[in-house]
């Protein structure tokens, strides 16, 4: 069985809404505290086991209209993807419409899992009818980064989708906060306390038993009321010839009537079914065949059906029947026992269903079960085998599990030694990862005799690996040098995790972080000493990464030749090792310097055979990426089409939460909205993506959308503002030598350039920042020469406006600067049909004020 295979039928039982068979007392009271959680953002069912919170849940769930999606959560769910997935996969499932590929898109495009939650908010937005999602067994979930993105996801939870989660302990989230703020819907266990009425029916209908009043009461104080001890006492009041006798023998805590039910229920049971009971108690989740594995009875498939029918502690996981798991309540009490009959024998138990699970293709509760049943070598042999697909975004579960295996068998094994580190690192245990790695240093020191020496150098070398990796992907590119020697020197073929966390197209967040997005400056040094480091090594990934970096510094400093290079370069590595995701950005480069050099009959032909050859649904990362440098080209080119087709696939919104790795997306959004005179709305945008790229230092970013602003601020008007903002863009980027980033914005950028080289010679401005002229001009000479072919292409053709003769003949003499009281002179009309024609105009062009009506006006070529 596949992996993919594997995770589906995983998800298939944890999204299962529990449905029992049996009749339940109908508590109109809660449900209908529960429906009052549809006028809050979260509502929270807070009690210990056994207080019905599963059951409460699903019998609203079969009352509402709409549907809703459902996750029964474990502890394996404490991996970040995991969770998100499941989740992701339940709100699928219940509302088709969901766009769950836009989502999973950003999984592991940044380490915080900020990009997915800002991803699934905008999905969720989308769908516009109510949606329900609930997280039951909430309290296994203990992973601050998923606990950290719940909380994003609360801040910006969409009015029309609500929470609810089920738990035994309220969980690590603001809830004090949500409650001041009306924002939440609590019930705790003394709101699912049953009281008498409730009491008298449960007996009726689940035990058969009519109760007196006077029974009911009892039963009911005695209990509290709680449902776990309710639902024995009815099993084992329809059991004695005489109730009354046995409620007045019910005394002691939750623990003691617990303990003793249970013992009533376990003791009446045949020996074999027992011994059934009790081994089986060991799984999570459970079917005919493995209970016979575990157990070794043959009719284990007959006695869970029996066990449905006859007793209340079996919860059905699917619709056919198939997998189940107990109450937790009940297995809780088995697993005491079990272990104060037969001690030691769990073990035995866990091994047997880890070798049934990894011979039936379910390796990740093999290994659950394995480490159970303390058989670390079977774990680290079926982890070894798994541990490429973990390390695609699985790396907490990975972490999880190589925690779990002792010092002493991981030192051994050198390069699982080094995976857990590097699991401990990409999981956020930063911490951890540090310590372990001067453990591992002191160790190697101390103790090199138990270690071959190929396998000690291998280590050493191991983690040198890490050290450049960690600090590369830390952004301490000098440091990362320093490592990158001393690792190449020890391990000259440098082929350590070759490819680590790469998808199916070879896309890994590693890839993202490129030297040249700091400083240029900075960069050519540093990319030249590691192209010279690992040239020779087999880490060709890496290599082919470095002369994407190489070739974006020498495309932005506009050595376009060299450039060129670089990105061949790049393609042939990312297509002789089957990286499509390398290769393709290796080619949207090259499309990109063909159109900076003119070649537009190339870049054009470049981007459609990218196109036709990436299959949208099997790469949907390389298909969006290709999309968006279509849309930037056409913009570039003045091509109308591209920019259309990608406003209309992209889905993005000015409104939307933003992923830090989608800000050129963004940004290119906000400049089609400017063109077509959605001013307000990109300026909104581009201010929202200014204060990101301040937070995160992204200097190339920053020039990018300060450049906007800038152009933002003209239109409106505020020429002195734009060219403020202008000044500040072109400080940061002269002593860094860029130019593209000037020069591919095209002629409204070059307009701009000659407004504040003109205010500079003339005395009109003082420069605040140093900004030497000659550099303006130059980049104003580059976009002159180039014939600046980017105009506001979504609003030409049939979006450009109509203007009547007279119009225009106002819009003209408004460009000479003519006052309103001198065009009519000129015209021989009146001072009121001039104001007229004014406001139709800046109807008619979507703006507010002469200036930016006369910007719109050249671009759209009306005089």
């Amino acid at each position: 069985m596949s992996k993919k295979e594997v995770i589906e039928v995983i998800i298939a039982t944890k999204l299962h809404i529990p449905r029992p068979r049996s009749a339940l007392v109908t508590r109109h009271r809660l449900l209908h505290r529960l429906h009052e959680g549809l006028d809050c953002e979260l509502t929270l069912v807070t009690a210990p086991a056994g207080y019905g919170k599963t059951t409460l849940l699903s019998e609203w769930v079969m009352t509402m209209e709409h549907s809703s999606a459902w996750v029964s959560l474990d502890q394996g769910d404490n991996d970040r993807m995991r969770f998100w997935a499941h989740t992701i996969a339940a709100l699928k499932q219940a509302y088709p419409a969901l766009d769950e590929q836009a989502v999973l898109h950003h999984a592991a495009e940044d380490a915080s899992g900020d990009a997915l939650i800002a991803a699934l908010v905008n999905a969720l937005h989308r769908v516009s009818h109510p949606m329900i999602l609930i997280w039951d067994d909430f309290h296994h979930v203990e992973e601050a980064a998923i606990l950290r993105g719940i909380v994003y996801l609360l801040k910006r939870l969409p009015s029309h989708v609500h929470l609810y989660i089920a738990s035994r302990s309220q969980p690590s989230l603001p809830l004090s906060k949500m409650r001041v703020e009306n924002r939440l819907n609590e019930l705790e266990a003394s709101d699912l306390r049953f009281g008498l009425e409730e009491t008298s029916e449960f007996f009726a209908k689940c035990g058969g038993v009519s109760l007196s009043p006077e029974e009911a009461g009892a039963v009911q104080e005695r209990t509290e009321g709680w449902a776990a001890a309710m639902r024995l006492a009815a099993l084992s009041l329809h059991e004695h010839a005489d109730p009354a006798s046995m409620i007045l023998k019910m005394t002691g805590t939750e623990r003691d009537i617990s303990d003793y039910f249970f013992e009533e229920v376990l003791s009446r049971q045949p020996e074999r079914q027992q011994q059934f009971l009790l081994q089986s108690s060991i799984l999570q989740r459970m079917n005919g065949e493995l209970c016979e594995a575990v157990t070794g009875i043959a009719e284990s498939a007959v006695w869970l059906q029996k066990l449905e029918q006859e007793s209340l502690f079996l919860v059905p996981l699917d619709e056919q029947r198939e997998w189940y798991r107990y109450h937790h309540l009940f297995q809780q009490f088995l697993q005491v026992q079990l272990n104060l009959l037969e001690p030691g024998r769990g073990k035995e138990l866990h091994n047997a269903a880890g070798r049934w699970l990894e011979e039936n293709g379910y390796p990740y509760e093999a290994v659950e079960h394995y480490l159970a049943g303390t058989s670390y070598e079977e774990a680290f042999a079926l982890i070894e085998a798994i541990a490429p697909q973990l390390m695609v975004n699985e790396w907490t579960t990975l972490c999880k599990w190589l925690s779990s295996i002792p010092d002493s068998l991981l030192f051994a094994r050198p390069m699982m030694l080094l995976t857990k580190l590097a699991s401990q690192y990409l999981s956020g245990h930063v911490e951890a990862a540090t310590d372990g790695y001067w453990r591992a240093v002191r160790r190697l020191e101390e103790d090199t005799a138990s270690l071959r020496p190929y396998e000690a150098e291998s280590l050493q070398a191991g983690l040198d690996f890490l050290a450049a990796f960690r600090t590369f992907m830390d952004r301490d590119f000098e440091y990362a040098v320093q490592f990158s020697k001393e690792y190449v020197e020890r391990n000259p073929d440098g082929d350590f995790f070759i490819g680590f966390g790469s998808e199916r197209d070879g896309y890994h967040p590693v890839w993202d972080i490129y030297v040249s997005d700091d400083s240029l400056q900075l960069a050519e040094p540093i990319l030249t000493s590691l192209l010279s480091i690992w040239s020779g090594t087999r880490n060709v990934l890496f290599i082919a990464h470095l002369y994407i970096d190489f070739g974006k510094l020498h495309y932005e400093r506009n050595r376009l030749d060299k450039a060129e290079g670089y990105m061949r370069r790049a393609q042939e590595l990312g297509r002789m090792h089957d990286n499509p995701s390398l290769a393709t950005i290796a080619v949207l480069w090259l499309a990109r310097i063909a159109a900076a050099q003119g070649s537009w009959g190339t870049a054009n032909a470049m981007l459609q055979e990218l196109s036709e050859q990436t299959d949208s649904r099997a790469n949907t990362h390389l298909s969006r990426k290709i999309a968006w440098f279509s849309a930037v080209l056409g913009r570039m080119q003045g091509a109308e089409e591209p920019a259309k087709q990608w406003l209309g696939t992209s889905d993005l919104r000015p409104g939307d939460e933003i992923p830090l790795s989608m800000v050129k997306e963004y940004n290119l959004l906000a400049s089609l909205l400017t063109a077509q005179g959605r001013i307000e709305e990109a300026a909104a945008l581009t201010n929202r993506l200014t204060s990101m790229v301040n937070q995160a230092g992204r200097q190339s970013d920053k020039i990018l959308l300060l450049i906007q602003k800038s152009r933002i601020l003209f239109l409106l008007g505020k020429v002195v503002q734009s060219m403020d903002v202008l000044e500040e863009a072109l400080a940061l980027a002269w002593p860094e030598g860029y130019i593209r980033t000037f020069v591919d914005e095209g002629a409204p950028l070059g307009e701009l350039l000659d407004t504040y080289i003109s205010l500079r010679q003339n005395q009109h401005r003082s420069p605040a920042k140093r900004v030497p002229l000659p550099y303006v001009k130059r980049l104003w000479r580059i976009i002159d020469q180039s014939g600046g072919r980017i105009e506001d292409a979504v609003i030409r053709g049939a979006n450009k406006p109509s203007l009547t003769a007279k119009e225009k003949s106002v819009l003209q003499l408004m460009e000479t600067g003519l006052s309103n009281k001198e065009i009519a002179l000129e015209l021989h009309v009146s001072l009121a049909t001039v104001k007229t024609h004014i406001n139709n105009i800046y109807s008619k062009l979507q703006v507010k004020g002469r200036l930016q009506a006369l910007e719109r006006a050249r671009t759209l070529n009306l005089f």
